[in-house]
């Protein structure tokens, strides 16, 4: 995280001498995404600093705050989402206005923001933090190599109007990647079902056909939770339930990844 952290910020500041020299859209556009990047990586750094300190776990948040790679996940893609609507919109616009052909600094800028960046992606994509993080700097990659073949054709053809059509290449291009773990991150968030309820109930009412009440969510993309209700004989000893219990517990994490699971039960005799 440490050299992504470094790599990202050298980006950025290439991006700005860059700029400054050739004032090319697309290279704005390529600098928001680094400047994005590193911001990103920085708040990344800082909620997984927090999940790892058990005296901050061991207070008020119970399942500890695993929760936090949920919302770095949602406030990456977001942010990609945000900018590349802006970026959108002022590549549209620099359409209508006159520019300078700024290929050379195009193709040297973004060769280099290549090489950075593919040094600087993540090794380990282990939770919804790390996965937002690598789609970041993956579809920041991307957009490097769709500027460095910009700036060739341009360098070639002379065709300037290919720098904004560009930045809208990119556009599209973090949409595509972006979606998808929008959908994931925002279904861990509103505490949806990471598996089909049927199918777990079909499962549990072989153990036992007074299973009710069952729900499931996931507090982060690795840890997921179960509650459920037996409904049992009153007459039935606490070795019995207990060995009710075990087989919930042995089915739930083996076949499903549940790992914390509570089990209530309850006589037919209870309202």
């Amino acid at each position: 995280m440490q050299r992504t952290f470094i790599l990202t910020l050298f980006t950025s500041l290439a991006f700005i001498v860059a700029y400054y020299i050739s004032f090319s859209p697309l290279i704005l556009a390529e600098f928001s995404h680094a400047l994005i990047d590193f911001l990103t990586i920085t708040f990344s750094i800082i909620a997984l600093k927090f999940i790892g300190l058990n005296e901050v776990s061991e207070g008020r948040f119970s399942y500890g705050l695993h929760r936090l790679e949920v919302v770095v996940a949602m406030i990456n893609i977001l942010t990609i989402i945000l900018l590349s609507l802006t970026v959108a919109y002022t590549s549209i616009t620099s359409l209508f206005k006159e520019t300078t052909n700024s290929s050379l600094v195009l193709i040297i800028s973004s060769a280099l923001a290549s090489i950075l960046t593919y040094f600087a992606s993540p090794k380990e994509k282990d939770n919804l933090g790390k996965k937002g993080l690598y789609i970041h700097i993956i579809s920041d990659f991307l957009g490097y190599i769709v500027g460095f073949v910009i700036g060739v054709v341009m360098l070639i053809s002379g065709i300037r109007e290919l720098d904004p059509v560009g930045a809208i290449t990119i556009v599209i291009l973090n949409f595509a990647l972006s979606i998808p773990l929008l959908k994931e991150s925002f279904l861990v968030f509103m505490e949806g079902s990471p598996v089909k309820i049927d199918s777990i109930m079909k499962e549990l009412t072989k153990i036992s056909p007074g299973i009710h009440h069952l729900h499931v969510w996931s507090i982060c993309d690795h840890v997921k939770v179960a509650t459920l209700h037996v409904k049992t004989s009153p007459n039935l000893t606490i070795a019995e339930a207990d060995k009710i219990r075990g087989s919930i517990c042995t089915l739930l994490r083996e076949k499903y990844g549940i790992s914390h699971v509570t089990v209530q039960f309850e006589t037919c005799d209870d309202d």
